[in-house]
């Protein structure tokens, strides 16, 4: 799909989609529970299509609503071995998946060839420890073994997912887990969501200072579960709405455990005009200024960040951004490509980058790098351009939110779908 948006003034209110990062969690942990539970608040993402076929494939029963999900399980999963488990090109179907599938009779993951190529190395290095087999093919991972309780050690720059991974699977074994972290844990406040969802289904984790205890012989319960609005989907209305437009963001949870919330503070830090309403926030045109920012608790929102820095008084550096190389794309090269074709000056540093802000950004045509961040990022971007920008293969979006140029949309941008 190729579009072409118009510059303009975005005016309006939009809910945003919830919270893919707590969708996978609870859909997970309702799966995993035995009874009936209801996850309301969805929005059907390829991501999120991912991990409720998975599911599917393994007996449980799944019925879609009205924004909504009937899960229907016997709390346990029905493997019978050699089952192919399609995971598209979701990071975190894949990653939370792993722990919990590992068993004795065998199972293929397979996925999207850009998705194989993200690292899996902690997974692979701790089957090593027990004899468990991971065979890594150009298409598929094959795993075969069994995942027992132990003392485990994982480094803390690496992904949060595969923390989290454990944590799902964990609970289950016969006997006590620790998890223990070396070094300063990245993407915390993920662990922390995936704790908190646990809690809701009945699965206690106990946080030690540099260790997770997890307590053996646990049971997931089943329960109803409304998922929050994603913070990091709001990072891009956000940061419309400063750059040219006055919206408003509703259905906001104003305490969420969501490390992409920090969008709210990094604007103000900016000089951005943020108010808080009545379940809402609002985000009104600002001249915004630098600011040097660690994206390492939260790289999904840097893409966006580097917009509104283009567009912000003085020298902006981004900085701890080595995990947006591991991502849908190259995230730090492809991001930086984008603001240089908006006309905007950027220097990559090692894992760090700095952009010049600009008054304005040119217009172009832009590649998707099939990645709905990226995509989503130009989009904003296109609302102070000096002319239509246009956008190849832009379904990218379909990944986390297939409704976002509808959005886009009804905030006044002019949109042509060519």
């Amino acid at each position: 799909m190729k579009i072409k948006i118009y510059p303009g003034y975005a005016k309006g209110q939009v809910k945003v989609p919830p919270s893919k990062s707590l969708l996978h969690r609870s859909i997970i942990c309702a799966c995993l529970a035995k009874g009936k539970s209801v996850i309301k608040n969805v929005v059907f993402s390829d991501d999120i299509k991912a991990t409720v076929n998975a599911f599917k494939s393994l007996g449980v029963k799944i019925n879609k609503l009205e924004n909504a999900l009937e899960i229907i399980s016997s709390g346990s999963l029905s493997i019978v071995g050699d089952e192919v488990i399609d995971c598209k090109e979701s990071g975190s179907t894949l990653r939370f998946l792993i722990p919990i599938l590992v068993n004795t009779k065998g199972i293929y993951l397979s996925g999207r060839d850009s998705l194989l190529k993200r690292p899996l190395s902690i997974y692979e290095d701790l089957f090593n420890k027990y004899d468990i087999i991971f065979e890594k093919s150009e298409n598929k991972i094959y795993i075969n073994g069994e995942l027992p309780a132990d003392n485990y050690e994982v480094l803390g720059n690496v992904s949060s997912q595969f923390i989290s991974g454990l944590l799902f699977a964990l609970p289950l074994k016969n006997q006590d887990s620790i998890i223990k972290i070396n070094g300063i844990l990245e993407s915390k406040k993920y662990v922390d969501m995936t704790i908190d969802v646990l809690d809701k289904f009945g699965i206690l984790i106990e946080e030690k200072d540099s260790y997770y205890y997890i307590k053996g012989n646990q049971k997931y319960h089943a329960c109803d579960y409304k998922v929050e609005a994603d913070y990091s989907q709001l990072a891009f209305f956000a940061v419309a709405g400063i750059i040219n437009g006055d919206i408003k963001v509703t259905n906001v949870n104003y305490d969420s455990l969501q490390p992409d919330s920090e969008i709210v503070n990094i604007i103000k830090k900016m000089n951005g005009k943020v108010f808080k309403e009545k379940n809402c926030l609002r985000f009104i045109k600002s001249q915004t200024s630098s600011l040097d920012i660690d994206v390492s608790q939260y790289p999904d929102i840097a893409p966006i960040l580097s917009v509104l820095a283009g567009l912000s008084s003085g020298v902006t550096r981004i900085y701890n951004a080595k995990r947006l190389r591991i991502k849908e794309t190259d995230r730090l090269s492809a991001i930086n490509h984008i603001l240089n074709q908006l006309g905007v000056k950027t220097q990559i540093i090692d894992d760090s980058y700095k952009i010049w802000g600009n008054n304005s950004f040119l217009s172009n045509e832009f590649d998707s790098y099939n990645d709905h961040r990226m995509v989503m990022s130009i989009a904003i971007a296109s609302l102070r351009a000096n002319n239509a920008i246009i956008i190849n293969k832009a379904e990218a979006i379909n990944k986390s939110y297939p409704h976002f140029f509808e959005d886009l949309q009804s905030l006044g941008i002019r949109i042509e779908y060519m």
